[in-house]
């Protein structure tokens, strides 16, 4: 059978046919997160947050999910690192209620197509707008083990094009594997685990990492990448945790991260 054939347009008439919105940003519910990413997640962003485990990565999503949900905004949570109930209990510490409109699979499967069939479910019965999937790494099953880095970086390509062409955020939490010298558990983009094809694909990337010593209590969270604002990428801002959240010191960037404990 004959493929069908794609129309072939001038460059300016095409970049209009396909343009985001600028006017629908979403917001975070962080300021300084959104000022950073040119004024919010829009439709069609494959985001990345890393880091390396236990400091704040999965807390900084549950984050953005509270905040989509009292705009209006339902997701769905593929949770690998958490059962459904130790979720629900995280969601309950940071003060939600059953009135958040965040769905989950009751079974998981590490398959992409199995993902995908149910991404789809949930947007069409439900109005899932964004999907968070904790962790990327674990959507591989063990027939993918031997090759999975092309894997993963297929894997993340699909996830951004399906975001794209139906309209959704996608949200991949990624562990780091600590290789950037620093006496911090700063990471940076070449410290994702399996990293080549991730930060070349994603839209935007989050790095988190809790303060040690002097500055324990303290979370950071530095923009490895903002596609519509490069010009914010290593900035950094502080966090106080605080009752299972993120709180923002004061929304401004912060420059005067120390090594010295």
């Amino acid at each position: 059978m004959a493929k069908e054939t794609v129309d072939i347009l001038p460059l300016s008439v095409a970049a209009n046919l396909h343009k985001q919105n600028a006017t629908a940003n979403i917001p975070s519910g962080i300021k300084c997160i959104d000022d950073s990413i040119d004024g919010g997640f829009r439709e069609g962003d494959f985001t990345i947050i890393s880091g390396v485990p236990g400091n704040g990565k999965t807390t900084l999503a549950r984050m953005f999910t509270t905040a989509f949900s009292a705009n209006g905004i339902p997701s769905i949570w593929f949770s690998y690192e958490m059962t459904i109930p130790e979720l629900w209990d995280s969601f309950e510490k940071m003060g939600a209620d059953a009135s958040l409109i965040s769905y989950v699979p009751i079974v998981m499967e590490h398959e992409y197509d199995w993902i995908l069939e149910h991404i789809d479910k949930a947007r069409k019965e439900f109005g899932v707008r964004a999907i968070f999937i904790d962790t990327i790494r674990d959507v591989v099953s063990a027939k993918n083990e031997s090759n999975y880095a092309l894997y993963v970086e297929q894997l993340c390509k699909d996830l951004r094009d399906y975001a794209i062409k139906n309209g959704m955020m996608i949200f991949a939490i990624a562990h780091a594997t600590k290789q950037t010298r620093s006496n911090t558990e700063e990471t940076s983009n070449a410290d994702i685990a399996y990293s080549n094809g991730i930060p070349a694909t994603a839209t935007n990337i989050f790095h988190v990492w809790r303060g040690k010593k002097k500055d324990e209590g303290m979370t950071y969270v530095k923009i490895g990448k903002s596609r519509r604002d490069g010009t914010k990428k290593d900035w950094k801002y502080q966090f106080k945790f605080w009752e299972n959240k993120l709180i923002p010191v004061d929304n401004k960037r912060y420059e005067d991260i120390s090594d010295e404990f």
